[in-house]
């Protein structure tokens, strides 16, 4: 069941995916991943929602927090996972800066 998931998680890659640059340590490599925009809960009780930009990368990638992603032109940097379905692995990004 477990590879019918998986090869399941890298269709949806394949359909909905980006073309998407992962730099850590000074190297960088080229993926696919699905960038795009949710809102998420924050404040007290969960009673504000705001806006953030994630991506949805595989599980089996090297990513870490402070990673930079580049894609389509727009850099950010990974922040922490938000959520993680056993393939793939939603990360919270925030725009650079630099």
């Amino acid at each position: 069941m477990q590879d019918e998931l998986n090869n399941l998680h890298q269709q949806v890659l394949a359909i909905f995916g980006q073309p998407v640059t992962i730099t850590q340590d000074n190297q960088s490599i080229n993926v696919t991943g699905i960038i795009s925009r949710e809102l998420i809960a924050t404040g007290f009780n969960d009673n504000v929602l705001q806006q953030v930009t994630v991506v949805s990368l595989d599980k089996a990638l090297p990513v870490k927090r402070g990673c930079l992603i580049e894609s389509e032109g727009q850099r950010w940097v990974i922040d922490r996972p938000l959520k993680d379905d056993g393939h793939l692995i939603v990360w919270n990004l925030h725009e650079d800066r630099s």
